[in-house]
Protein backbone atom coordinates (compact mmCIF):
# COMPACT_ATOMS: atom_id res chain seq x y z
CA UNK A 1 0.00 0.00 0.00
CA UNK A 2 2.95 2.64 0.59
CA UNK A 3 4.69 1.67 -2.43
CA UNK A 4 1.18 2.37 -4.34
CA UNK A 5 0.84 5.13 -2.73
CA UNK A 6 4.24 6.55 -3.24
CA UNK A 7 3.66 5.66 -7.13
CA UNK A 8 0.85 7.43 -7.05
CA UNK A 9 2.30 10.41 -5.74
CA UNK A 10 5.48 9.97 -8.28
CA UNK A 11 2.83 9.90 -11.04
CA UNK A 12 1.01 13.52 -10.08
CA UNK A 13 4.23 14.89 -9.44
CA UNK A 14 5.44 14.07 -13.22
CA UNK A 15 2.35 15.06 -14.42
CA UNK A 16 2.25 17.92 -13.18
CA UNK A 17 5.86 18.99 -14.36
CA UNK A 18 4.91 17.95 -17.38
CA UNK A 19 1.81 20.18 -17.79
CA UNK A 20 3.84 23.19 -16.43
CA UNK A 21 6.64 22.86 -18.91
CA UNK A 22 4.16 22.49 -21.57
CA UNK A 23 3.60 24.87 -24.52
CA UNK A 24 1.01 24.59 -27.07
CA UNK A 25 2.39 25.02 -30.82
CA UNK A 26 3.16 28.56 -31.80
CA UNK A 27 1.65 30.37 -34.40
CA UNK A 28 2.03 30.13 -38.20
CA UNK A 29 3.15 32.73 -40.55
CA UNK A 30 0.06 33.36 -42.77
CA UNK A 31 1.68 33.12 -45.78
CA UNK A 32 4.37 30.83 -45.92
CA UNK A 33 2.81 28.53 -43.12
CA UNK A 34 6.39 27.69 -41.48
CA UNK A 35 5.98 28.04 -37.65
CA UNK A 36 6.88 31.88 -36.02
CA UNK A 37 9.65 31.31 -33.71
CA UNK A 38 13.21 33.11 -33.24
CA UNK A 39 15.94 32.13 -30.89
CA UNK A 40 16.99 34.78 -28.74
CA UNK A 41 20.97 35.25 -27.82
CA UNK A 42 22.10 37.07 -25.04
CA UNK A 43 23.55 40.48 -25.26
CA UNK A 44 22.96 43.59 -23.31
CA UNK A 45 22.95 46.83 -26.17
CA UNK A 46 23.50 50.12 -25.28
CA UNK A 47 19.67 52.09 -26.13
CA UNK A 48 20.69 54.93 -28.13
CA UNK A 49 18.83 54.61 -31.18
CA UNK A 50 21.84 52.78 -33.20
CA UNK A 51 21.91 49.64 -33.91
CA UNK A 52 26.17 49.04 -34.13
CA UNK A 53 26.52 47.08 -31.08
CA UNK A 54 23.40 44.65 -32.20
CA UNK A 55 25.04 42.70 -34.90
CA UNK A 56 22.16 42.17 -36.83
CA UNK A 57 23.69 39.58 -38.88
CA UNK A 58 23.75 37.06 -36.28
CA UNK A 59 19.79 37.35 -35.16
CA UNK A 60 17.12 36.21 -36.52
CA UNK A 61 13.85 38.90 -37.07
CA UNK A 62 10.43 38.41 -36.98
CA UNK A 63 9.47 39.98 -40.18
CA UNK A 64 6.28 41.82 -41.32
CA UNK A 65 6.20 42.63 -44.70
CA UNK A 66 3.66 40.76 -46.53
CA UNK A 67 -0.31 41.81 -47.29
CA UNK A 68 -1.53 38.79 -45.32
CA UNK A 69 -0.12 39.96 -42.39
CA UNK A 70 -2.19 42.95 -42.26
CA UNK A 71 -5.27 42.17 -39.84
CA UNK A 72 -7.92 43.18 -41.94
CA UNK A 73 -9.95 44.78 -39.09
CA UNK A 74 -7.99 47.34 -38.25
CA UNK A 75 -9.22 50.95 -40.13
CA UNK A 76 -8.76 50.53 -43.87
CA UNK A 77 -7.14 46.88 -43.86
CA UNK A 78 -4.85 45.50 -46.46
CA UNK A 79 -6.62 48.28 -48.86
CA UNK A 80 -4.42 51.10 -47.00
CA UNK A 81 -1.35 48.59 -47.57
CA UNK A 82 1.04 49.13 -50.88
CA UNK A 83 4.15 47.36 -50.29
CA UNK A 84 7.29 47.15 -47.83
CA UNK A 85 8.09 49.91 -48.61
CA UNK A 86 4.96 52.06 -47.46
CA UNK A 87 5.07 49.60 -44.30
CA UNK A 88 6.93 46.39 -42.88
CA UNK A 89 8.82 45.67 -39.96
CA UNK A 90 12.13 43.99 -38.58
CA UNK A 91 11.89 43.35 -34.94
CA UNK A 92 15.05 41.87 -33.63
CA UNK A 93 15.26 40.36 -29.74
CA UNK A 94 17.80 39.96 -27.29
CA UNK A 95 17.86 39.17 -23.33
CA UNK A 96 20.36 39.22 -20.55
CA UNK A 97 19.91 39.29 -16.85
CA UNK A 98 17.58 41.98 -16.19
CA UNK A 99 16.12 43.07 -19.31
CA UNK A 100 14.70 42.17 -22.61
CA UNK A 101 16.01 44.11 -25.43
CA UNK A 102 13.55 45.05 -28.78
CA UNK A 103 15.09 46.62 -32.15
CA UNK A 104 12.26 47.10 -34.81
CA UNK A 105 13.72 48.81 -37.86
CA UNK A 106 10.74 49.99 -39.93
CA UNK A 107 10.47 51.39 -43.72
CA UNK A 108 7.64 54.03 -43.77
CA UNK A 109 7.24 56.47 -46.46
CA UNK A 110 4.84 58.76 -44.34
CA UNK A 111 5.01 59.10 -40.84
CA UNK A 112 2.59 60.25 -38.51
CA UNK A 113 2.57 60.48 -34.79
CA UNK A 114 -0.50 62.71 -33.42
CA UNK A 115 -1.90 60.56 -30.67
CA UNK A 116 -0.44 60.60 -27.01
CA UNK A 117 -0.53 58.36 -23.91
CA UNK A 118 -3.13 55.40 -23.99
CA UNK A 119 -3.67 56.45 -28.11
CA UNK A 120 -0.69 55.99 -29.53
CA UNK A 121 -2.20 52.85 -31.17
CA UNK A 122 -4.24 55.14 -33.33
CA UNK A 123 -1.27 56.45 -35.47
CA UNK A 124 2.45 55.10 -36.57
CA UNK A 125 2.88 52.91 -32.87
CA UNK A 126 4.73 49.76 -32.46
CA UNK A 127 3.22 47.35 -30.07
CA UNK A 128 5.08 44.53 -28.78
CA UNK A 129 3.20 41.45 -26.90
CA UNK A 130 4.96 39.50 -24.24
CA UNK A 131 2.94 36.07 -23.28
CA UNK A 132 2.62 32.50 -21.74
CA UNK A 133 3.37 30.23 -24.91
CA UNK A 134 -0.39 29.49 -24.44
CA UNK A 135 -3.46 29.34 -27.11
CA UNK A 136 -6.25 31.16 -25.09
CA UNK A 137 -8.94 33.78 -25.43
CA UNK A 138 -8.19 36.91 -26.27
CA UNK A 139 -6.19 39.59 -23.93
CA UNK A 140 -6.36 36.27 -21.23
CA UNK A 141 -2.56 35.60 -20.78
CA UNK A 142 0.10 38.18 -22.11
CA UNK A 143 1.39 42.20 -21.70
CA UNK A 144 1.22 44.85 -24.76
CA UNK A 145 3.73 47.65 -24.42
CA UNK A 146 3.76 50.63 -27.26
CA UNK A 147 6.40 52.55 -28.03
CA UNK A 148 6.67 54.44 -31.14
CA UNK A 149 9.41 57.62 -33.26
CA UNK A 150 8.68 60.24 -30.72
CA UNK A 151 10.10 57.87 -27.85
CA UNK A 152 6.42 57.68 -26.45
CA UNK A 153 5.61 54.90 -24.26
CA UNK A 154 2.79 52.89 -22.53
CA UNK A 155 1.58 49.49 -21.25
CA UNK A 156 -1.65 48.35 -22.10
CA UNK A 157 -2.67 45.05 -20.79
CA UNK A 158 -0.59 43.87 -17.85
CA UNK A 159 -1.35 40.48 -16.63
CA UNK A 160 -0.05 41.47 -13.03
CA UNK A 161 -2.69 43.60 -12.95
CA UNK A 162 -0.65 47.16 -13.46
CA UNK A 163 -1.69 48.45 -16.79
CA UNK A 164 -3.18 51.28 -18.70
CA UNK A 165 -0.33 53.16 -17.71
CA UNK A 166 3.38 54.61 -18.84
CA UNK A 167 5.94 52.17 -17.80
CA UNK A 168 9.09 53.77 -15.94
CA UNK A 169 10.79 50.17 -16.16
CA UNK A 170 10.80 50.65 -19.96
CA UNK A 171 13.47 52.61 -21.69
CA UNK A 172 13.59 53.75 -25.76
CA UNK A 173 15.49 55.56 -27.75
CA UNK A 174 14.46 55.95 -31.60
CA UNK A 175 16.22 57.67 -34.95
CA UNK A 176 14.76 58.74 -38.50
CA UNK A 177 16.47 56.96 -40.98
CA UNK A 178 16.15 57.37 -44.92
CA UNK A 179 13.15 54.85 -45.76
CA UNK A 180 11.61 55.25 -42.09
CA UNK A 181 12.46 55.03 -38.90
CA UNK A 182 13.94 52.67 -35.86
CA UNK A 183 12.85 52.32 -32.29
CA UNK A 184 15.43 50.60 -29.56
CA UNK A 185 13.67 49.69 -25.99
CA UNK A 186 14.73 47.77 -22.95
CA UNK A 187 12.31 46.34 -21.11
CA UNK A 188 13.21 45.30 -16.77
CA UNK A 189 11.41 42.03 -17.33
CA UNK A 190 11.41 41.94 -13.44
CA UNK A 191 8.20 43.69 -14.08
CA UNK A 192 7.29 41.12 -16.02
CA UNK A 193 6.03 39.21 -13.31
CA UNK A 194 4.11 36.03 -14.64
CA UNK A 195 6.50 34.64 -17.24
CA UNK A 196 10.13 33.19 -17.05
CA UNK A 197 12.98 35.34 -18.44
CA UNK A 198 15.29 32.15 -18.20
CA UNK A 199 17.95 30.50 -20.66
CA UNK A 200 15.73 27.54 -22.24
CA UNK A 201 12.26 28.86 -21.96
CA UNK A 202 10.06 29.56 -24.10
CA UNK A 203 8.09 32.94 -23.93
CA UNK A 204 4.64 33.77 -26.40
CA UNK A 205 5.86 36.99 -28.80
CA UNK A 206 3.85 39.01 -30.83
CA UNK A 207 5.04 41.94 -32.56
CA UNK A 208 3.27 44.19 -34.50
CA UNK A 209 2.66 47.83 -36.03
CA UNK A 210 -0.15 50.60 -36.89
CA UNK A 211 0.45 53.05 -39.46
CA UNK A 212 -1.62 56.17 -40.25
CA UNK A 213 0.33 57.06 -43.31
CA UNK A 214 0.24 60.92 -43.42
CA UNK A 215 -3.28 61.31 -41.42
CA UNK A 216 -4.25 61.22 -38.12
CA UNK A 217 -5.48 57.83 -37.51
CA UNK A 218 -4.40 54.31 -37.90
CA UNK A 219 -4.50 53.02 -41.61
CA UNK A 220 -3.81 49.54 -40.68
CA UNK A 221 -2.26 47.31 -38.57
CA UNK A 222 0.23 44.95 -39.59
CA UNK A 223 1.02 41.37 -37.01
CA UNK A 224 2.97 38.64 -36.85
CA UNK A 225 0.58 36.38 -37.27
CA UNK A 226 -1.70 38.35 -39.84
CA UNK A 227 -4.42 38.02 -36.76
CA UNK A 228 -5.60 40.73 -34.66
CA UNK A 229 -3.03 41.98 -32.31
CA UNK A 230 -4.59 40.40 -28.96
CA UNK A 231 -5.79 37.45 -30.18
CA UNK A 232 -4.26 34.51 -28.99
CA UNK A 233 -6.44 31.83 -29.51
CA UNK A 234 -4.25 30.63 -32.10
CA UNK A 235 -1.32 31.26 -30.41
CA UNK A 236 1.41 33.96 -30.60
CA UNK A 237 4.68 33.29 -32.26
CA UNK A 238 7.53 31.90 -29.76
CA UNK A 239 10.83 33.16 -28.30
CA UNK A 240 13.07 30.85 -27.15
CA UNK A 241 16.14 32.12 -24.60
CA UNK A 242 19.30 30.73 -25.66
CA UNK A 243 22.70 30.97 -22.98
CA UNK A 244 24.42 32.02 -26.35
CA UNK A 245 25.64 35.48 -26.52
CA UNK A 246 25.98 37.93 -29.66
CA UNK A 247 29.44 38.13 -30.99
CA UNK A 248 31.01 40.80 -28.63
CA UNK A 249 32.74 44.36 -30.20
CA UNK A 250 34.94 46.99 -28.77
CA UNK A 251 33.94 50.39 -28.96
CA UNK A 252 34.54 51.17 -32.37
CA UNK A 253 32.16 48.04 -33.09
CA UNK A 254 35.22 46.01 -34.53
CA UNK A 255 34.31 42.37 -33.36
CA UNK A 256 36.76 41.05 -30.91
CA UNK A 257 35.90 37.11 -31.06
CA UNK A 258 34.34 35.83 -34.38
CA UNK A 259 31.08 33.04 -33.86
CA UNK A 260 32.52 30.43 -34.20
CA UNK A 261 34.75 31.15 -31.48
CA UNK A 262 31.79 32.03 -29.37
CA UNK A 263 30.45 28.33 -29.79
CA UNK A 264 33.64 27.04 -29.26
CA UNK A 265 33.86 28.64 -25.97
CA UNK A 266 30.61 28.28 -24.80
Amino acid sequence: MQFTKQLFIWYLFLLMSVTAIAADKPAKHPKTGEPLVIDVLRGSPKIDGKLDDWMLDYLTPAVLDTKEQVFPGAAQGAAAWKNPADSSGEFYVQWDDNNVYIAAVMKDDKLSNQKKNGDIWNADTIEAFFSTPNAVAPHAEHYQYGFDVKDQIWNWCNMDGAGNRKPDYLKTKSSNTSDGYICEVAIDYSHIKSLGFKAGNTIGFHPCFDDADDGPDRQLQMTWTGREAHDQSKGFGHIILSSRAVAPVDAKGKLTATWSEIKTQQ
